[in-house]
Order: C-alpha cells, then structure tokens, then sequence
C-alpha cells in the first residue's frame, strides 16, 4: 500500500492522528533539503516519526537508511521510540521481505554529540584521534582547570581575580573557541591587531576610561589564552576530552576528509535535525560538510530536514546560534545551488488553552514581526478558553506566601479534572534563577507540599543533602569550619549564637589567636605573630574546640550536643578510607535522615528522599578527572557541582507526584497543567543586566571570531563612541534572546498560566514592580473584559522602601514550626505522657482484651528495639554458641574464646581438613545415638580426635574409643552406630 493522502497515512499508523494540511505539506515533502518552522506544542515529534512512515512505505528509502538527532538523551530516546512504533505499526519493521529474511535495520536516532562520538570512532584515527579517549563532564573539566592552573609556568600578572573565576574563564573561553573552531593562534593574531587599533585610537582620544577597559580586556584574555593552552595540553596528556571538543574534531573530520560525508550520505538517506534552533556554529559546519556539498554529486540537494523554532531559541549564551536555522538555505541549499529552499510552518499548537496562546504571541509580537519566517501560534481546533491570571505583591515574602496556598488549589482543580491520576506533578513552579528556586522550594516544603527541583543546581544546598555533603567535608578537613557550622545551625542540633560564639572563642583559644596585634609591639613581634597562622596547626578549627571545649560557660544542652557530635565525628572518620559510596550511606544512618524522611508523614518528605536518592547516585556514579575515586576528589567534585552546576544537572523531571520546581531555561520542551511563573517582575524577567562584552571581559571570544558574526552587532570603531554603540547594541540583541525566554515560560501550561511579581524585598532600595512581561499578561486580560486579581502599580521615583526603615528583629532559635515538626512534638508529647503514666504503676485496667493485646504486642517490639539499639551502641558484642560444636570447635573454645567468637560473629570461609571431617561424621553418629550433640565436654572428646578420620575404619576405632570413655557411661543409650 502507498501512502498518497492522511487518510492513508492514519490507516498504515493505525491511529486517529489527525493530520492537518501544514503537517501533511512537511510530512510529504519532497526528498530535498527543506526546515520546517514548528510553534511551541506544534507536534514536531509526532510529525517526524510520521514523515519517517510516508517515506518508509512508499518505498523512497529503508528503515536503517534514517537518520535523526536531537539534543538531550531524553529526547533521543522519545524520538526512536515513537519512530519505532510507527514503523512497527505500519508493520515495515517485522522481516524484510528480501529471500534470506534478514530483519529490517531500524533508523539510527542519537543526540548530536553520540552521533560526533560514533563518527569520531569511525573514522578519529584520520586526524589522530584515540579511540579510547574519555569524555568529561562539567564537573571534571572543573578539576582539570584548576589543575591547569597549578601547572601553569608562564607569569601572570594581570588576571588577578580569585582563583573561581579564573577556572570559570578558562572554560568558557575555551569552551567558545571549540564551538566556533578557533586556534589559539588565530585569537592572538586578532588580539595584536585589535591592540593596535585602540592604542592608536587612545593617543587622538580625550576619554580614555572605555578604552582602557578594553585594553585591560585585550592584556588579559593574551594571559588567559596561556591558560588555555595549558588546559588543552593537560586534556590531550590524560586522554580527555569534553563535548564541544567532540562536535569540533567531528567538523574537522567532516571537512578535511570528504570521504566520511561520502559514506555517511550513502549510509543516511534522509537526514531529520530535531531542535535546530539550539545547534552551534561548530554543530552546523560539521553537519552541511557530511550532508551538502558544492555540486550534487558532492552531496548538494541531500534531503536534510531541519525541524524547530527560532522563537524558543534562548541557548545563546552557551553557543548555540539561531542564524543557523533561519539561514539554513545557506549551509543546505537545494540540489541547483538555490539557497531558497522550502520552509514549512507548523503554527496550531495542541497543547495550550486559547488565551494561554494568545499571551504568548502577544509577548512574542516583536520576534513576529522581526522574522517572517515564523508566524503566530493557533489554538488547537476546540480549544477551551483557558485560564490567564496575574498577580503583584507588595513584598518579596508575601509572594512567597500567597505560592503554597494557590499551588494547593491547582491540585485540587488538577484532581477534580483527572480523579485518580497524580495531580502534584502537573503542576510546574518556574523562576528565572535559582536563588529564587531555593526560597520557593523552602516556601512550598514548609507547607508540605511535595516539591521536586528539576536541574540540580540547588541540591547540594537542599537540608537534607547539605548534612551529608557537610558531614563529608568534615571528615576530609579538619578545619572546614563552614561545614561544621552548616551542623551545629541546622534542626538536628539546633545550637544558639550563643554557644556558637563562645565555641569560636574556644577555637581562638585553642589556635594561640590573642586576636589584633598589640600597637606597643616592634615589628619583629608582629610579623611573628602574624605568620603564627600559616601553619595549618594553628589555624581556628571548631572542630577541635568541639572536641576540648574548655570551661566557658556553654548551656548546659549545647554541652551535650557538642559531645554527641564530637563523639559521631571521630565515630565516621574512622571509616574515611571506606569506599565512597558505603561511606555516604554511613554518614546517612549516622544523622539519620533516610530514617527521619521515611518516618514522615508529609506528602513533601518522598520528594525529599527523590533528592537525597539522586545525590547518592550521582555518589555512585562520580569518576574523578585522573581515576582518583577518594573523599577529596569527590569534595572538588561536589564543590565544582555547586559552583558550576551542570555536571550534576538533569533538566528531566522525574515521575514522582510532586510540584515541578526549575528555572525557565530548564523548562523547555516540558509542559504542565498549571503553571506559576513568579517574581517576574522589572529588571528580573526579563533580566537587563547585560552580558559581558569582547571588550570588557577576557573569557568572551571577540565577535569577529565567532562562526555567527554575521548576526551580532559589531564594533565599528575603537573610540569611546563605538563601545558605547556596541554596549546598546548588544543589549538589545540580548533583549531578544530574553523574550524568546519568556516565549518558553508561557507556553508550558496546557490550562492555567499564573504570572506574579512583587514590589518591595529588604535587599533593594528601589522597588521591582511588574515587569513588561507581566504588563502584557495585565493588558491580555483587560482585553477580556477582566481584571487581575492583585495589582499594584510601580511606586513612583524616590518612593522610601518601606522595609527598610526600620530594622526588624529576628528570633533565635527560630520559633515556628512546620506542620510536620508540630506532629512530632504532639506525639513526644504523647510519649513523656504513657511514661509519666506507667510509672506511676497505672495498670491499663481501662483497655479490654483486644487492645491489651495489641499494647502488649507493642511493648515486645519496642523491648526488641531497645535491645538491638543498646547492641548497636555497644562496645562488646555478645556471640551465641551454635547449638552443636565439632570437636575442632571445641578445642578453640578451650584455647582461644575470643578469636574464636570473631569468627562466630564474622566467618572467615577455611579449606576443609581432617579435623572437619571427624566433626560432621563423628556428631552425626552422636545424634544418631543420643538424640542430641550439646551434651559433649571438652574432657568427653577421644583422644583421636586430632588426627582425623580417612575412612569407616578410622570412624569405627574413635566411636569405640568414645563408647569406653566416660560420656557414654554417663548417657546409656542402646543404638547401633551407622557407620558400623
């Protein structure tokens, strides 16, 4: 059967998808090159995997002959699966039908990088690529970077920032030139004549300060390119690499051997380039180089099919380059050279309600009209209306108030929709950062809600995450003074300032610190005393204060708790050597949190352990940069992790049923029921702080080196007056990019859209008020007819913040519980309440038979309890005896008990002897006469019991030994032995 209309496609399928005529034009589209513009909820997918059917059945080319890639693992996997199971549905993936019946190759479907590295095994050794070279995460290049740094032999003298930011320069540096394929000596060379020009241009200059800055810009980036260099000969040494460098090794594989295009179009009939938008220059170049060529016959006209949406193109800052999608005709033009080729507009979204669809063109209007080649969203055909609805607060924390309770009201709309489905996960909470992402979790967690942050930027700083990894920096650090404070303030042991001030003082103490240097002191003094502390010895440590904590007047409660910690310290580090993995879960036991969490009754607590699980897995799965799996290298690890915070990052929510928790960049190609996008307010979404420039910043790759030059402002000059210009420019094409952000956000929610802001937070003098975006959410809305349910316009200038003037006194310890805590101090309570009770010798003469028995019951499993906690927390070990011992057994009873019952509690497996045999034959014989084995005596055993026993005779002469001694005189019994 062929496939000429949707009505054939839907029978092939066997589905009710229903194919409009915009999906049908990109479905059948003729085998040439071709992009098509698909809207935010437009069905790409469904229409890729459609596509792949059309042309399977139709004959234009076989299953294996399918090439797809995307971005994220994820996607990779959804897109081969509905591939697949078109394929299987349209019955062309069962045994081919040629005579051998040799089954039909599926379509390969991978992410950009996977299908780089395949590449690059292939076919690396052309360019001297080792197959064996590894793959680093952010976390590892982390390490490698400051290793670089360490290695580094040239002077500098110029990049004088912390140590942090100098890592976070080389790796975004060198990171930009892999993507737009840029050599060191190249950026020299621009850097020499971009030097000259604005020294020229400062000599005629009478403002100097912004050419200065773009000198000090220049002089650094010269000094971070030596680093770069150094970071790149460390990668090569140890056999590294990361993934721009696999997409730059796959472009110049593609370019310098035309050979590998060859194979592949031969290989790859049909290439499909899911989310196209978000490619780098480096991604773009290495795919027109295998798929295109400068003739047909050098691969010009192959039928490569780019599916995305410049509106959602908002990876910019990381590489990726939206020209290459809307310039696609230039590195794909159709087989006569034409650059004009076909684009096919996917506009009716069938995921958002009509006024959650008619805000988001609203706010994209500007792209419209910028970009012809996309168009407006169109409701899916009987579309609800939907709900849009906005919302300002006069402060910071009465947003942060008013979340939970109106979270809680769209799970019960959500439940009340779908009865018996999961209603927490549908709904997502986003933020434009994760500053606000922590505060929000707090607000929602306090409340019980289950919350999930999706993107595990904030985990390591989550409660029940940062004990551990705490707890662990404290076992590696004896002087990690922030990590035992992250301990003694948390809710386990809940120490008061206090206490905290006279354990530092203790410290001081303990260190020889007599504090500032004393003015009457020559300078030799002082220059003693100030090198007092570079000695580690002598540096401030809580922790041995902790230990000797001398006799301040401490409260009597922070007293115990610092023994107890102290106690549980010395405890886990005598396990530091342990395998990382035993020893986090030991650290988990010890504080108890897996305990604490299973215990709770909260809906928020299973979110709780989602995050504490995912931090022991990311645990398991740490490999450090040179092989080193010890505590110090999984500390850099996680210190790289919280600082950078990609390695760890899945931007992949789970299936659990709680809120969805990310930010607006994570949020993309997810979608939500309800969706609350919060403190979009002015100046913080959209964000107009700005990116750093070429000319200010060293770790920014200068434009006109950059692969998409074409597309961003450029310097036209070297004054003052053209940096200006090229300040405004850039902040109006990163104006862009943050509308396209905003684009995203508003087109998760299927049903419902809540956009909120605030006005006044204690950190700012001027107030924040409702950003544009929301201003347009606020006209949409009146446009209804309607209006928001909370506004407040933005005060006017030199309005005095109201929270600042005055200070507010906080309490310490804080006072306030949660709901969950309340629980528990209710059934402490309870407890101190049945103890008071039972030892007054009250006899629970009020319960009747049934519940006697059940508090019975109860008080033999607590006796359990108490007897395997008093065991735990014992320094002996109590061994039972085995109810029957060989004689062998019985001589080291005698001889050596204790090793004896080391080995009882921990057997050590032993080769058989002798002495083995004779107790298993010997006791079965004594059980087959007397009925038992515990009755022997040392004193009772034959004397032949040493030498063992190698046959029925040897076992007849020990029994005739043991029958005249005085055990069996003791016990008569008239059996015959069976071995006789």
């Amino acid at each position: 059967m062929r496939i000429t209309s949707p009505a054939d496609l839907r029978e092939v399928m066997q589905t009710d998808f229903t194919v409009s005529e915009q999906q049908w034009a990109a479905i059948s589209a003729p085998l040439q090159p071709a992009v098509v513009i698909a809207g935010a909820g437009s069905g790409k997918t469904a229409l890729m995997a459609a596509r792949v059917v059309h042309l399977v059945v139709n004959g234009a080319v076989e299953p294996g002959q399918v090439l797809g890639l995307t971005f994220t693992t994820k996607a990779a996997s959804e897109l081969r699966q509905r591939i697949t199971g078109a394929l299987q549905q349209a019955g062309v993936l069962s045994v081919h039908s040629d005579p051998d019946g040799v089954e039909a190759l599926e379509p390969t479907v991978a992410t950009y990088n996977a299908y780089a590295s395949t590449l690059l095994g292939d076919h690396g050794l052309l360019l001297g690529h080792e197959p064996d070279t590894r793959v680093m995460a952010d976390a590892t290049r982390y390490q490698l970077a400051v290793r670089a740094i360490q290695h580094h032999r040239a002077p500098i003298t110029r990049l004088s920032d912390h140590p942090e930011t100098v890592v976070g320069n080389i790796l975004a540096l060198e990171g930009a030139m892999s993507e737009h394929l840029v050599t060191p000596e190249a950026l020299r060379a621009l850097q020499r004549r971009e030097r000259a020009a604005f020294v020229a241009a400062r000599e005629e200059a009478k403002a100097k300060a912004e050419i200065d800055k773009a000198l000090s810009a220049l002089d650094r980036r010269d000094e971070l390119i030596g680093l770069v260099e150094t970071y790149r000969a460390m990668k090569r040494d140890l056999g590294l690499m990361d993934f721009s460098d696999q997409i730059a090794l796959g472009a110049a594989l593609a370019t310098d051997h035309p050979g590998v295009g060859h194979e592949e179009r031969d290989r790859f009939r049909v290439v499909l380039l899911d989310e196209y938008q978000d490619t780098s220059v480096a991604q773009a170049l290495m795919l027109s180089k295998l798929f295109s060529g400068p003739s047909p016959a050098e691969g010009r006209g192959h039928p490569v099919m780019a599916v995305g949406d410049p509106n959602q193109a908002i990876y910019g800052w990381r590489g990726a380059s939206v020209s290459n999608i809307l310039g696609f005709g230039q590195d794909f033009p159709a087989a006569d050279g034409s650059h004009d080729v076909p684009v096919l507009p996917l506009t009716v979204n069938r995921r958002s309600d009509r006024r959650i669809l008619e805000v988001a063109n609203l706010l994209a209007a500007p792209l419209l009209r910028e970009f012809p080649q996309v168009r407006p969203l169109e409701p899916a055909p009987g579309a609800a209306a939907g709900v849009v609805r906005a919302a300002v607060h006069e402060t910071y924390a009465a947003e942060l108030h008013w979340l939970p309770a109106q979270v809680r009201a769209a799970h019960d709309t959500v439940r009340r929709a779908r009865p018996g489905d999961p209603a927490w996960r549908e709904i997502g909470v986003l933020v434009r950062d994760n500053a606000h992402a922590a505060d929000v979790f707090d607000a929602l967690s306090a409340a019980e809600i289950p919350v999930e942050i999706v993107g595990l930027a904030g985990l390591l700083r989550l409660p029940e995450v940062a004990d551990v990894v705490a707890t662990l920096t404290l076992l590696h650090d004896l002087t990690a003074n922030a990590a035992l404070l992250t301990l003694l303030t948390g809710p386990r042991w809940a120490v008061g300032p206090r206490d905290l001030a006279l354990l530092g003082r203790r410290a001081q103490e303990l260190a020889g610190d007599s504090g500032a240097p004393d003015p009457g002191q020559g300078l030799a003094e002082q220059l003693d005393e100030a090198a007092r502390g570079a000695d580690p010895t002598e540096t401030r440590s809580l922790c041995d204060a902790l230990e000797d904590p001398g006799d301040l007047p401490y409260s009597h409660a922070a007293l115990d708790r610092f023994a107890l910690l102290a106690r549980e310290l010395r405890r886990l580090r005598s396990h530091a050597g342990e395998p990382l993995l035993d020893l986090v879960r030991r650290i988990i036991d010890a504080c108890g949190v897996d305990v604490e969490l299973a215990s709770s009754v909260s809906p928020a607590a299973s979110a709780r352990r989602d995050n504490l699980d995912l931090f022991v897995k990311a645990v398991a799965d740490f490999r450090a940069v040179d092989g080193d799996v010890g505590l110090a290298a999984l500390l850099t690890y996680l210190q790289a992790e919280d600082e950078m915070g990609n390695g760890l990052d899945v931007a992949t929510p789970t299936e659990a049923d709680s809120v969805k928790l990310l930010t607006v960049h994570r949020s993309k190609g997810l979608e939500w029921d309800v969706v609350f996008c919060v403190g979009v307010g002015e100046s913080k979404f959209p964000n107009t702080r700005g990116r750093s420039l070429w000319t200010t910043a060293p770790a920014v790759l200068p434009t006109p080196l950059r692969g998409d030059a074409r597309d961003l402002p450029v310097l036209r000059g070297h004054d003052k007056d053209a940096l200006v210009e090229l300040r405004d420019e850039s902040n109006a094409h990163e104006a862009q990019e943050e509308l396209r952000l905003g684009y995203v956000a508003f087109t998760r929610a299927r049903h419902e859209l809540v956009v909120s802001s605030w006005v006044w937070t204690e950190s700012r003098k001027k107030p924040v008020g409702p950003s544009p975006y929301q201003q347009l959410v606020a006209e949409a809305i009146a446009s209804w007819g309607e209006e928001p349910e909370r506004w407040l316009p933005m005060p006017e200038k030199d309005t005095p913040n109201p929270l600042q003037s005055a200070v507010a006194p906080v309490a310490w310890p804080v006072t306030e519980q949660t709901g969950e805590a309340l629980r528990r101090l209710a059934a402490a309570e309870v407890v101190r309440e049945a103890i008071a009770h039972r030892a007054t010798d009250a006899a629970d003469d009020d319960l009747d038979t049934v519940e006697a028995a059940v508090v019975a019951e109860w008080d033999t499993e607590l006796e359990q309890l108490l007897a395997e906690a008093r065991r735990d927390n014992s320094s002996e070990v109590a061994v039972p005896l085995p109810s029957s011992l060989s004689a062998t057994a019985m001589a080291r009873v005698r001889d050596e008990p204790d090793e004896f019952a080391r080995d009882l509690a921990r057997p050590m497996p032993r080769p058989p002897s002798p002495s083995a045999a004779f107790g298993t034959r010997f006791h079965q014989w004594v059980e087959a006469r007397f009925g038992q084995q515990d009755l022997l005596d040392p004193e009772d055993l034959p004397g032949q019991a040493d030498r063992g026993i190698d046959d029925d005779d040897d076992l007849s002469a020990v029994i005739a030994a043991f029958e005249a001694g005085p055990f069996a005189e003791r016990h008569p019994v008239a059996t015959e032995h069976p071995f006789a």
